[in-house]
């Protein structure tokens, strides 16, 4: 995984990983949705919200692995009022230690750039 300028780890959207395919928050249960995740943590969306400091059992479902990691609420905040009138939240979630995205997708390699005709005369 390529670090960003700032030293903090790429994040990747759902879409990148999918062999997550859900989410669960234990002890609550909470089947939350993935925003986004990285070696160090994840966002989910849920509508249940946790209190900033609760630990949790992140439990990964489909093929991923690790199967679940441990880790901490570091951040919860409304992210949008649903149609059905309940609020959703985003959940920042930090892992207690770093986990391997062994399917990191690389970016290719820029093209090499042609060498431009010299005029020799």
């Amino acid at each position: 995984m390529r670090p960003l300028e700032s030293g903090t780890p790429r994040r990747r959207p759902a879409s990148d990983v999918p062999l997550i395919t859900g989410l669960r928050f234990l002890p609550s249960g909470a089947k939350v949705s993935l925003v986004n995740i990285s070696p160090t943590g994840l966002l989910a969306e849920s509508a249940t919200r946790l209190l900033v400091g609760s630990a949790v059992q992140v439990v990964f479902e489909g093929g991923f692995s690790p199967a679940s990691a441990p880790g901490r609420v570091v951040r919860c905040e409304v992210a949008v009022m649903g149609r059905d009138g309940l609020l959703r939240y985003h959940l920042a979630i930090k892992y207690d230690s770093p986990i391997a995205l062994d399917d990191e997708v690389e970016e290719p390699a820029p093209a090499p750039v042609p060498q431009a005709a010299r005029n020799r005369w």
